[in-house]
């Protein structure tokens, strides 16, 4: 939501926030059950749990304030949380309230009841300011002391939040939680609409006189759990919500998809007349080229800028600042970039998203709290770029941004106004051999087999690569060595006397879908080989390094959702000692895949070997193709992935012959 910031502030008055509660809020009465001394009961289950929600409350107002004509938003929020272990305990112990920097919390009470029906009070002494590492937002931090195990520790607050007409609240956790309830009030001359994720809709409550209330009250919501390729927190019951209607301004919808294309437009491309001057002096020292293909002309373009000014999101946005000091935020970035695109003739499309890994964007509800990453996509190409994502070059996008849909804007010619429309559509995923990992082995056994000489070459691109290529130049040269060591390491576990280390595809600017990161070298093992009486065992599979394995036993919750498309392509060439046959050469033989298509299917994993003479060759390709996957089909995904879980435990026999 950076480049909404300024649109909101306009709409947030500038009063500071008072240290009472109006009197007239719907909740400036609430309290607990002060003549409560008992703990609520649970069950035999409940009580073994690490901790259990009890009460899960969470009022959203919007008040008018006839005093200071303005609209304000105050949240109030009532948990009681049983804990019954250690665990439990350091997780509830202790209660962080954001608040608005001017003000403090308004209302806010703390209490514990022990198994033995001890009220303690939580005093307003015990209370600690914090800042955050910014110094920006702040918080109201405060300890609950004497917690034991089986205690409830009870809290409620209301506070005022900044003024916002779209936001998220998540219901879900990985704590169980009964009585959870969310309520949106708001005054009848403002209509907002909820989408719950994952969960019931909210129901309207007309028994409020004067107000509109959405409230969607549950007796119990689950605990979710961890899992291998899932995206836990994107599966999380939260409510979505948004200002939709205002009386005054009769059945026009707000804030609407084509609101927020307009408004995205002009934010990025609006220049002043130091602007425009400062982006002349940006396009004189890049000297790009104004011919050539088109796609190298958007590299270039990107590639100056990303080389040539710093990220740092605590600065202006503002291009003539960002010229000026060489520093940007993201936005910076994305205007900078934008402004370049426009004066070398190159058509591009501002994209806006999410990240899937939280909060996909749903382009069936336009609420700008989506509004989160910016992207430029090029029609005449097809392709994408990350103005503000240094680390990413021309292709490529985070893969969070990817394998969902965004709102894609455009410019438009009206007579001699320029406007922008906006339309949602897809976000494709890159493909799976964009993003290879691959692995190209050589062994050699010592003549009396006690240690094994290992080549490697390891090659990284697309995904894989944006995890070290970009920021090889600046590791310092000490470091370097060390890093190259753990990722041969990484395949041969008991590595030493490590010979021609060294990369190739490691300077700036590089972009690793044209030139992946290869790391080669030469090191020494001694545990390839075990002897093993008159035999030895040679353990082949743990040059794949490392495998994920999924054997879980529960069932499964989501379905799976890969972080991205990849492909993993390994050949590992050994000549048998002389004297000696393989006696398991078969085991090497794997074909597991899931898919309809049995030739192109959907995810593989495949091995086989060819032997000439004593010199066996291995090869093993391994494809995942699709980001999603039916979690009613999910045996077969898994067979793929335990596939290659199963190939890393594979040792061959070496026979003395005779």
């Amino acid at each position: 939501m950076r480049f909404l910031l300024l649109f909101l502030l306009l709409l947030v008055a500038a009063g500071a926030p008072a240290q009472t509660l109006p009197p007239n809020l719907i909740h400036a009465g609430y309290d607990w059950d002060g003549g409560r001394h008992q703990r609520l009961p649970v069950s035999a289950a409940e009580a073994v749990l690490p901790a259990i929600i009890l009460k899960n409350f969470t009022s959203l107002e919007y008040y008018y304030d006839a005093g200071r004509k303005d609209l304000r938003l105050f949240a109030t929020e009532h948990r009681i949380v049983r804990v019954n272990t250690s665990e439990g305990i350091e997780r509830f112990n202790k209660i962080v309230v954001p608040v608005l920097e001017s003000g403090a919390v308004v209302d806010i009470k703390a209490r514990t009841i022990s198994p033995r029906g001890e009220v303690r009070d939580v005093k307003a002494a015990d209370m600690k300011e914090l800042k955050d590492q910014d110094g920006g937002r702040g918080y109201r931090v405060f300890a609950v002391d004497g917690v034991e195990k089986g205690s409830e520790v009870e809290y409620f607050y209301t506070r005022e939040r900044p003024l916002n007409y779209f936001g998220n609240e998540v219901l879900q956790g990985e704590t169980p939680a009964r009585d959870v309830t969310f309520e949106l009030i708001s005054p009848t001359v403002l209509t907002f609409e909820t989408r719950v994720y994952h969960g019931p809709p909210t129901v309207a409550d007309t028994t409020l006189p004067g107000h509109r209330v959405l409230r969607l009250a549950l007796k119990t919501v689950p605990a979710l759990r961890e899992e291998a390729f899932a995206q836990m927190k994107a599966q999380r019951m939260r409510v979505a919500y948004k200002l939709a209607y205002i009386a005054s301004k009769g059945a026009a919808r707000q804030f609407t998809w084509a609101d927020a294309s307009q408004y995205v437009y002009r934010s990025t491309t609006a220049q002043s007349k130091d602007d425009a001057k400062a982006v002349a002096q940006v396009l004189a020292a890049a000297k790009l080229p104004a011919t050539g293909p088109l796609a190298e002309r958007i590299a270039a373009a990107e590639n100056y800028v990303k080389l040539n000014f710093n990220l740092e999101e605590s600065t202006s946005p503002v291009l003539a600042q960002v010229v000026a000091s060489h520093n940007a935020p993201e936005a910076g970035f994305t205007r900078l970039l934008a402004a370049l695109y426009r004066s070398m003739g190159i058509d591009y499309e501002l994209v806006v998203t999410s990240s899937r890994d939280a909060t996909p964007f749903d382009g069936s509800f336009d609420t700008w709290d989506s509004l989160d990453h910016f992207a430029l996509y090029f029609p005449a190409t097809g392709q994408y770029l990350a103005p503000g994502r240094p680390e990413y070059r021309y292709g490529m996008l985070p893969a969070e941004w990817t394998a969902g849909s965004g709102l894609f804007i455009k410019s438009v010619a009206l007579g001699t106004i320029e406007s922008a429309v906006g339309r949602v559509k897809d976000i494709p995923a890159l493909g799976a051999d964009q993003s290879p990992q691959d692995l190209d082995v050589a062994v050699a056994f010592s003549p009396d087999l006690s240690t094994s000489t290992v080549q490697l070459r390891q090659t990284l691109g697309g995904y894989p690569a944006v995890q070290i290529q970009p920021y090889w130049p600046l590791i310092p040269e000490a470091k370097r060595t060390e890093l190259l060591q753990q990722l041969q390491k990484s395949i041969v576990p008991d590595a030493s006397n490590f010979q021609r280390l060294g990369v190739r595809n490691a300077e700036r600017g590089v972009n690793p879908l044209d030139k992946p990161f290869i790391v080669e070298g030469q090191c020494e093992s001694a545990s390839l080989l075990d002897k093993a009486g008159p035999r030895y065992l040679f353990k082949i599979g743990t040059l794949l390094g490392s495998q994920t394995e999924l054997y879980q036993t529960e069932t499964r919750q989501f379905d799976v959702e890969n972080e991205h498309n990849r492909r993993y392509l390994r050949t590992i060439r050994f000549d048998v000692p002389p004297g000696y046959s393989v006696r398991n050469l078969a085991d090497l033989n794997v074909d597991v895949k899931a898919g309809p298509d049995a030739v192109k299917p959907v995810y593989d994993f495949r091995s086989s070997y060819v032997q000439q003479g004593q010199t066996v060759t291995v090869t093993i390709a391994e494809h995942y193709r699709e980001v999603r996957w039916p979690k009613a089909d999910f045996e077969a995904f898994r067979a793929v992935v335990n596939a290659a879980a199963n190939w890393n435990k594979v040792v061959l026999v070496l026979d003395k012959k005779g």
